[in-house]
């Protein structure tokens, strides 16, 4: 299976009422991205190990159960679009079936939900699953394509009223302090985190109160700056750096070194996030004493990683590699 899905939604649909589970989510979204939008298709057949590979937040030793539960519950779920004239009610699968030790499972979707995925003509939205492929929350996908609607005009104003009601808490947060902090913030963590959009809000008050909410959408995620190296008069007048064995630095540089490190390994999270500059830093503390260790890996892991950018490490310094 492919691992760059689209899910393509009539926006009616997006902003549908319905209430899932985070699995009953994932499972549709993996069937919507399988689907062509020209096929009238219904029945898609999925290993347990593509839900898995698709969804990596999914732990592979549950997740066999998980999806057995999901579509045991997904045929009774409903979902209501409503306009100005019409409130319309219908299933998303008209049937489902899981393969008892075979680790298959099978889902058909209702003829009502289709035109609501395929041969749309209408407004309609897409996006990559890779991009909610990795979120812990069901508001934090509602919310995701709620934003991917608005995401060519940059902002979008929602009400709070509608708000709730998308997401299904009409009975719940009646003061938006209490849905700011328990749904809002952590929701637009993960997108801003984990998704190909960056996301700002600013409440709209009324009065007082609360009434709606002002999201700014964008591209462009704010570049974090990694804190700054402690200044090395901290540790003592001759914190030296012995360039040709840096083991052989003093014992006020080792002392710094720790430290240093520690912010290295507090703000990097993956090897190919760190800059060259960092990398020649990492080696050098990991040279300079062999007891310093990385979670993202060895000396080698480090030089390895500049060699493969065209540099190399020569007297604790950085050198461009030359083409032969």
């Amino acid at each position: 299976m492919a691992n760059d899905l689209t899910v393509v939604k009539a926006n009616s649909l997006i902003e549908a009422t319905y209430r899932l589970t985070l699995d009953e989510m994932r499972l549709l979204a993996l069937t919507i991205g399988t689907m062509n939008p020209k096929s009238d298709k219904q029945v898609f057949e999925f290993s347990v190990s593509e839900f898995v590979n698709q969804f990596p937040e999914v732990n592979a030793d549950r997740a066999y159960t998980q999806i057995k539960s999901a579509i045991e519950r997904i045929s009774e779920r409903w979902v209501k679009t409503e306009d100005e004239r019409h409130v319309t009610k219908f299933r998303w699968v008209s049937s489902q079936t899981y393969f008892k030790k075979e680790g298959r499972f099978k889902i058909a979707l209702t003829n009502e939900i289709m035109p609501y995925l395929t041969q749309l003509k209408g407004q309609f939205t897409q996006y990559q699953l890779n991009h909610i492929s990795g979120f812990s929350s069901v508001h934090a996908i509602r919310l995701y394509e709620l934003f991917t609607q608005y995401k060519r005009l940059g902002d979008r104003y929602i009400s709070v009223e509608d708000l709730k009601k998308w997401l299904q808490l009409e009975d719940k947060y009646d003061r938006y302090n209490n849905l700011n902090q328990r749904v809002l913030t952590p929701a637009l963590s993960e997108i801003n985190e984990k998704s190909d959009l960056f996301v700002e809000y600013e409440p709209i008050k009324k009065g007082r109160k609360v009434t709606g909410i002002e999201f700014s959408i964008t591209y462009e995620k704010p570049v974090k700056k990694r804190p700054a190296f402690p200044h090395k008069n901290k540790y003592g007048k001759f914190v030296t750096l012995n360039r040709q064995d840096p083991r052989m630095s003093n014992h006020e540089y080792g002392e710094w070194v720790k430290d240093c490190l520690k912010i290295l390994e507090d703000f990097y999270k993956k090897l190919e996030d760190v800059p060259n500059e960092d990398l020649l830093f990492y080696w050098i503390f990991l040279a300079s004493n062999e007891s310093n260790k990385s979670k993202l890996g060895s000396k080698k892991t480090f030089s390895d990683e500049l060699k493969k950018r065209g540099y190399k490490i020569v007297e604790c310094e950085l050198v461009k590699i030359r083409d032969n």
